[in-house]
């Protein structure tokens, strides 16, 4: 039998740089927001996430979507 993945849920995370260190490495901050839509397509993702870094005081680093799933024998 072939194991096979049920999906849960969806995080959003938002990692920004936020400054630099004294080595010249860049300071990041992840922001996660909870539970999207799991039919929420990735490019719909990003604008809304591109749209958030307008408002944003520091520079977009990186967006991540983070999937849960329990995975089952079927």
């Amino acid at each position: 039998m072939a194991a096979s993945a049920n999906k849960l849920y969806s995080d959003l995370a938002i990692v920004v740089k936020v400054g630099t260190d004294l080595n010249g490495k860049d300071i990041l901050k992840k922001s996660t927001l909870g539970k999207i839509a799991l039919t929420a397509a990735d490019q719909d993702v990003y604008d809304v996430v591109k749209g958030i870094e307008l408002v944003l005081n520091s520079p977009l680093s990186e967006i991540q979507k983070i999937d849960h799933n329990t995975i089952v024998n079927a």
